[in-house]
């Protein structure tokens, strides 16, 4: 963070929060494919192990909103990150679409976003920059001192802690912030959704979860019989499990060899990812999950470079002029909190992003009457059913 920095450095963190449901919006299938990519690639660059939880759309908003106030090189790498070939206009638009889809209330589900833009007192933000935060991502502003460190980070993670029903706490730790940070800009999702067929509470039993060859856990799983979206290949199987009127699902794809997730992860391409999330014929299939419980929490720094976004992060040529007229603002950190709970009745998650700036002077077919066992390592998507945006993504892995 800023404690290496040299005296005239001053800093800009985002922090994006998230726990969402998904639903339709007005969106190319080019911008999809370019959001499962960078879903597929966050995962791959996590550099986590074990279970996992991330919200790519939670993590897009954030950097559409640093995107917004980018120029030349800085902002063809963000935008080439979240959104491959699209254009700004494009891209604004996509995600504007998708925050007035979750304002819609037509999914179904609990779903909720707030975006808010925390200002260093007498720091000058171009009016371009205000104007589009609250024009394309409903963002409010507050003006803030950063030097009082407890006081701002508690400020901060009172609304995120309301924005995600308190699921997401101490986003911000206070040791980050001090007289050098000049905007911090979050973005806060929440979701609730309830299954459209639940699993019986009665039918869950204690089973074996197979981790790793080393490594064999005991966990409650659940069971039901039912007609879901269902698909397999020889590599992996995909169920799918939507919530109340089908709008949103969550999609459970299981490597057929045991221990071999990571594996289909690295092989999987956006491409094939969005197939699968389209695909929506039905079979009877008998499930077994695991019901399960996880929270993340990431510096997404070292992951955003590996799969492009450089020039933000580096003093002395990000460019981000159009935010303020001020010379030197940088991303120092990219913060990413995130929460999932699966159970029988359905699903709660959250998510939260933050971003700190410096300164500085194929085809599957359908095989009917199916069984899958989620008894080993698995990756999950939770989707909106219209656009197959990617609004959550993880692994259960123990």
């Amino acid at each position: 963070m800023s404690d290496n920095l040299e005296h005239h450095s001053h800093n800009f963190t985002l922090r994006n929060l998230g726990a969402m449901s998904a639903g339709a919006s007005v969106v190319t299938p080019a911008l999809a494919e370019a959001q499962a990519d960078f879903a597929l690639n966050l995962l791959r660059n996590s550099g986590v192990e074990g279970s996992t939880i991330i919200s790519p759309i939670s993590i897009s908003i954030a950097l559409a909103m640093v995107y917004l106030g980018a120029k030349n090189e800085t902002a063809n790498q963000i935008r080439s990150a979240i959104a491959k070939d699209a254009s700004e206009e494009a891209v604004h638009a996509h995600f504007a679409n998708i925050l007035d889809l979750i304002d819609s209330d037509s999914l179904n589900v609990t779903l909720e976003s707030a975006n808010k833009v925390y200002v260093q007192k007498d720091f000058q933000l171009l009016q371009t920059y205000i104007d589009g935060i609250k024009n394309h991502y409903k963002g409010q502003l507050e003006s803030v001192d950063f030097g009082k460190a407890q006081e701002t980070a508690q400020t901060i993670n009172s609304f995120v802690e309301q924005a995600t029903h308190d699921r997401i706490k101490d986003l911000i730790k206070p040791d980050i912030l001090d007289g050098l940070t000049r905007l911090i800009l979050v973005n806060a999702i929440y979701f609730k959704g309830t299954w459209a067929d639940q699993f019986s509470e009665h039918r869950t039993e204690e089973a074996d979860f197979y981790a790793s060859p080393n490594s064999t856990s005991k966990v409650q799983m659940m069971a039901i019989e039912e007609k879901f979206p269902y698909y397999e290949t020889d590599d992996y199987q995909v169920l799918g499990l939507p919530y109340t009127q089908n709008k949103v699902a969550m999609y459970i794809i299981l490597p057929r060899e045991r221990y071999g997730l990571n594996d289909l992860i690295s092989k999987l391409n956006a491409q094939t990812l969005v197939q699968l999330l389209s695909k929506r014929g039905r079979t009877k299939v008998n499930v077994k999950l695991p019901k399960f419980k996880i929270e993340s929490e990431f510096n997404l720094n070292d992951a955003l470079k590996k799969i492009g976004i450089e020039e933000a992060f580096k003093q002395g040529s990000a460019d981000f002029s159009g935010i303020t007229q001020e010379e030197g603002l940088y991303v120092s950190d990219v913060i990413h909190k995130a929460f999932i709970e699966t159970d029988e009745k359905g699903s709660v998650a959250a998510a939260a992003t933050a971003v700190q700036f410096e300164d500085r002077s194929f085809s599957v077919d359908l095989f009917p009457g199916k069984k899958i066992v989620a008894d080993h390592s698995f990756l999950f998507v939770i989707t909106d059913t219209d656009t197959n945006n990617v609004l959550f993504a993880g692994k259960v892995a123990e």
